[in-house]
């Protein structure tokens, strides 16, 4: 930019390193500048007015005399640049600022949280309801006027969605996202999870991840998708996908990290394992949520033939 001597003027004050008079004459300008109104400029008037000035500038620049009335004179017109400059950033971002408010007031949610152990039910505006497992982090979007919107951002919930063919209700679950006209599923989309469930229990949904429609989801199938690899399976289920409602832990052919990561979010206990065979071997269980952190340890290990070991906060699995 033309006005870098102006700048170097203006660090020089900032370093301490310029005399009385050039010192006296800054903080006179910061003064002007606290007092004068924002102005509004394009960019390509501002450069014009730049050059304008810059024109009556840079004679005073090289002169080599020291001439009070003129370092004063070129305070003044820096001192105008920088308003003129500073203003049309001001203005830009307030305007950016402005028009998000705007654009954004379909963008009003409200968050709903269980701690583990917890569970809880919501009853949104338009009659569907959201049952929350533990651990479970859901965003319900205000405005049901255009569009009924919520997200899954962690953990497990039931949805039982009202008939509105006008305005389908999104569900957003990690990368996929679930198209409903009315209708009852089940997402378990904790984010540590190597696979995200989406198994619908009445009525039918549309998936798509971020980029297509990955297909149509009936009652009693389930789509899993592997939020690693980005693969996806449309599968019938018959286990009781919704048995954490009535107080169970289901776990079907989950691998131990997985198993583990459940087993923490609804007891509480970490689980842990040093061996290699354990840690690729698939565990199913159903688990009374009553029981207590130990207890519910002991039944996997007793279903898969293991022994446990007890911690101050960790179970330990082995043969």
């Amino acid at each position: 930019m033309k006005y870098l001597k102006i700048k170097r003027l203006f660090r020089k004050y900032l370093a301490e390193k310029a005399d009385d008079e050039e010192r006296r004459l800054i903080e006179h300008w910061y003064d002007k500048l606290d007092k004068r109104e924002p102005i509004q400029l394009s960019a390509a008037e501002e450069e014009q007015l730049e050059d304008a000035i810059w024109q009556r500038l840079e004679p005073m620049l090289s002169a080599p005399q020291r001439n009070t009335r003129r370092l004063y004179t070129y305070i003044n017109v820096a001192a105008s640049v920088a308003v003129l400059v500073f203003a049309s950033v001001f203005y830009l971002k307030r305007s950016k600022t402005e028009g998000q408010k705007t654009a954004d007031v379909s963008e009003l949610f409200q968050d709903y949280y269980t701690a583990k152990g917890e569970r809880k039910q919501l009853r949104l505006q338009d009659g569907s309801v959201i049952a929350m497992n533990s651990a479970t982090h859901v965003r319900v979007y205000l405005d049901f006027s255009t569009s009924r919107r919520a997200d899954l951002t962690d953990g497990e919930a039931f949805f039982e969605i009202q008939h509105d063919p006008v305005h389908p209700f999104i569900v957003r679950s990690g990368k996929l996202i679930t198209h409903v006209l009315g209708t009852a599923f089940n997402i378990r989309a904790y984010k540590e999870l190597r696979e995200i469930s989406i198994a619908v229990t009445d009525g039918k949904v549309q998936i798509s991840d971020t980029l297509q429609a990955l297909g149509i989801v009936g009652k009693q199938q389930k789509l899993v998708f592997n939020q690693q690899q980005a693969t996806y399976d449309i599968q019938s289920f018959s286990e009781d996908v919704t048995g954490w409602k009535s107080g169970k832990l289901i776990i079907k052919n989950a691998l131990f990290e997985d198993m583990a990561l459940l087993m923490e979010k609804n007891y509480g206990i970490t689980l842990l394992t040093a061996r290699a065979d354990l840690r690729k071997k698939k565990f199913t269980a159903s688990l009374p949520l009553s029981l207590s952190a130990a207890k519910a340890a002991e039944v996997i290990a007793s279903i898969h033939q293991l022994k446990i070991k007890q911690g101050r906060d960790t179970i330990e699995l082995y043969r």
